[in-house]
């Protein structure tokens, strides 16, 4: 960076400081600088600027907001190109409430920065803003928001320690000197977030934008999938609307030659064909980042919807105060995970637990119950760990007072959990109790949708064939469930793995060693193209997680046909003996055998025990459609 350069940046920094000091980078002794951090003090009365890259607070000596800094990082896969879908959506946002803000790219990775002047706005409003961005814009670093301590960002134009400098894109740095922007005017930026939060059930989020009428997908679709796929444009959120699209297809038995086919005319799928220019617009994409998108995305959009199988419905809430508590608990959970590597990391058993704890939180996070059912197999689907292992966690942390079991496993009903209270302990409390504020409904929804989608991304990279037993094993996925596309050195992902620094450097080292991850000169990261499927296939466990499923819906419909039988012996027909825990799904399969009751006889021996082999025979073959026609006709 030229002299000319940093002398015009440290003059911007000095008219825009809220405090008489900025935050520097220490340079090690051979001039090279290897952390990202700021830890030195650099007085702004002077007119030379710091040696190394600096930062300013966010908030004045009164602790009130001076900026909001809105970082764009690249966290996904899709990264680069994430962050900037993410600057399209935000920045349309700000322009159509009328709020000043200077867009930056913040370093030579792709990042963006984008910078809103404040006149004095309090730590509550940020909280608010920083929730609703967070469950809509995946690529943002949501805590720099309402850091009122320690929250500091790069200025326009300062240099950056990889080299070059923080450049502005759009807006003009003039308005950073006088803050302009009130709590008023972010409230409506947070209004016009949550009308784009990700609603729990995609069968009941609205399209973004206009729908095309007249347009008429090749295959079938949910009424849902197919006015996302009209949406014109891709709406507001291009991104979002496009996986809504794949999910449904995923959802209908679509291959990805039909979502391939349906890309190139789709008006819900323009993220697809164009990506958004940080410059302004949409550009094309080349084929052939087109079809990898697709390929890697759709296989994405498949898994989830095989999890979505086994979704309990959303319930009304009329009183948020069971919703908060579910909340509490999950974000408690998820603290302990990173905190407490003895008892979550300690052994093989100890990451079982921790993965079917996760999968409870999600489906009572999902529901917004505290007590859920969890069968075990549908468990076993969610989390990729087998029914058996499952079990023994359950077992586990029941008797460790994680989770209660509220209802035992009864005939055709699953047994029913609860995450316990043991997570959300309230501290002491010091002080009247009417000091306490409970989090706006509002603000308690965005944070239960931020908290899903980490949920969901944590069970996506681990339920993997790779990780399997006889694959990579637990370890190893709880390494990969902690790297992201951004360097972390080994600390920082032992820290976000909750395995000791040991177990993390030789999970990354295997990891490294079948092409999952990579080591550079500052640390680990995920690769950009998903290699989980070769190395399935080059360790020979590709297809597991498949038959595991395959096997687990053939012992339903087994199970199943026994109690109807049973049932129908006892003279009680197919009627259970209780009513059953509704547990609606979000995608249901249409049921071709005819009535609930239309089941034929269960094979018995001579002694009129259950011939239960013979059956799995029957059901292994597919004949039982057979067999219930027999009936029918009978």
């Amino acid at each position: 960076m030229s002299a000319d350069g940093i002398t015009a940046a440290w003059a911007l920094t000095r008219a825009i400081a809220p405090r008489r000091y900025v935050n520097t980078m220490i340079a090690e002794a051979d001039g090279a600088i290897r952390s990202n951090r700021y830890p030195r003090k650099f007085p702004i009365i002077g007119h030379m600027p710091p040696s190394t890259p600096w930062t300013v607070d966010l908030t004045d000596e009164l602790g009130r907001f001076r900026f909001a800094a809105f970082d764009l990082d690249a966290k996904r896969p899709e990264d680069h190109d994430q962050a900037a879908e993410d600057l399209g959506v935000l920045v349309r946002i700000l322009r159509n409430t009328n709020v000043d803000h200077v867009v930056c790219r913040s370093s030579p990775t792709g990042g963006y920065h984008v910078w809103v002047p404040l006149a004095g706005v309090e730590k509550a409003v940020l909280v608010q803003l920083a929730a609703a961005a967070r469950a809509v814009l995946p690529s943002l670093d949501h805590g720099l928001l309402c850091n009122d301590r320690t929250g500091a960002a790069r200025p326009p134009l300062t240099p950056h320690a990889r080299g070059g400098a923080s450049s502005v894109m759009e807006g003009d740095v003039a308005v950073l000197r006088t803050g302009s922007v009130t709590a008023g005017d972010l409230l409506r930026v947070t209004a016009a977030l949550r009308e784009l939060r990700p609603a729990i059930d995609p069968a009941d989020e609205q399209p973004s934008g206009p729908v095309d009428a007249g347009h008429q997908a090749h295959r079938t679709l949910p009424a849902w999938g197919a006015a996302h796929m009209a949406t014109v444009a891709g709406g507001r959120d291009p991104s979002r609307t496009g996986y809504l699209c794949l999910l449904a297809a995923a959802a209908s038995g679509w291959t990805l030659a039909d979502v391939a086919h349906a890309a190139r005319t789709a008006p819900g799928m323009e993220h697809y064909r164009t990506r958004n220019s940080p410059a302004g617009g949409r550009e094309p994409r080349t084929p052939a980042d087109t079809a990898a998108r697709l390929a890697r995305q759709f296989a994405k959009a498949q898994d989830r919807a095989t999890r979505y199988r086994y979704a309990p419905q959303e319930r009304a809430q009329r009183d948020l105060t069971e919703l908060r508590s579910i909340i509490a608990s999950t974000e408690a959970m998820l603290t302990a995970f990173r905190v407490s590597p003895g008892r979550w990391a300690h052994a093989e058993a100890d990451l079982h637990d921790s993965t079917v704890l996760a999968a409870i939180a999600w489906l009572s996070l999902r529901s917004g119950q505290r007590d859920v059912a969890a069968p075990l197999r549908s468990v076993a689907v969610i989390t990729g760990i087998p029914s058996s292992t499952v079990d023994r966690s359950l077992r586990r942390l029941r008797d460790a007072g994680w989770i209660i079991r509220r209802r035992s496993a009864d005939g055709p009903n699953a047994a029913v959990w609860r995450v316990s209270e043991r997570f959300s302990t309230a501290a002491e409390h010091i002080g009247p109790l009417q000091d306490v504020n409970a989090r706006p409904p509002a603000e308690v929804f965005d944070v239960r949708a931020a908290l899903l989608a980490e949920l969901d991304d944590r069970l996506d990279a681990g339920r993997h064939d790779v990780f399997t037993r006889k694959g990579l094993g637990p370890t190893a996925r709880r390494a990969y469930e902690a790297l992201t596309t951004v360097t972390a050195d080994p600390d920082a992902v032992s820290d976000r793995a909750g395995l000791p620094l040991g177990r993390a450097r030789a999970a990354l080292a295997r990891l490294r060693r079948y092409k999952l991850a990579i080591a550079t000169r500052t640390g680990w990261r995920r690769r950009m193209h998903d290699f989980r499927n070769y190395v399935a296939h080059r360790l020979d466990v590709a297809g597991t997680l498949r038959r595991r499923e395959l096997q687990y819906d053939r012992e339903r419909e087994q199970w199943a046909w026994w109690n109807a039988d049973t049932a129908h012996r006892a003279g009680k027909g197919s009627r259970p003996r209780r009513p059953a825990t509704p547990q609606p799904v979000m995608f249901r399969i249409e049921d071709d055998r005819g009535g609930a009751d239309s089941w034929p006889a269960y094979p018995r021996d001579s002694d009129g025990r259950g011939n239960h082999q013979e059956a799995m025979h029957y059901v292994r073959r597919g004949v039982l459609q057979a067999l219930r026609d027999v009936e029918l006709a009978a």
